[in-house]
């Protein structure tokens, strides 16, 4: 099972993931976050994973995939709470980064 919650706050959509991220529930994760992305134009992206119990290489493939989304809007996006998945996975790229709080985002983006 797969909790989404969104809201748009300063600028950024900030999107709250709790719950298993793997090949039963990224369809929903894909479909939520890709459709308000395209919808609105979104620019800047907080993925915050800090409740996620478990993430899958499907998982990573979709977050990959919003990253490309979000790039070719000229966007960030900023993940929060996934540094042990990252490490192991080596996908920071320059319009990727990695935060530990929500709240430093809003420091990073300057809007």
């Amino acid at each position: 099972m797969l909790d989404i919650d969104m809201e748009f706050k300063h600028g950024i959509l900030v999107t709250r993931l709790k719950g298993i991220l793997n090949g039963d529930t990224v369809l929903l994760f894909k479909n939520d976050l890709e459709t308000v992305i395209k919808n609105n134009g979104i620019k800047y992206v907080l993925l915050n994973l800090k409740q996620l119990s478990y993430i899958d290489h499907f998982g990573l493939e979709a977050i990959e995939s919003s990253y490309k989304q979000i790039v070719n809007n000229s966007g960030k996006l900023i993940l929060c709470g996934m540094d042990r998945i990252l490490k192991a996975n080596q996908i920071l790229t320059d319009n990727l980064y990695q935060v530990n709080e929500e709240k430093a985002a809003y420091e990073m983006i300057s809007i």
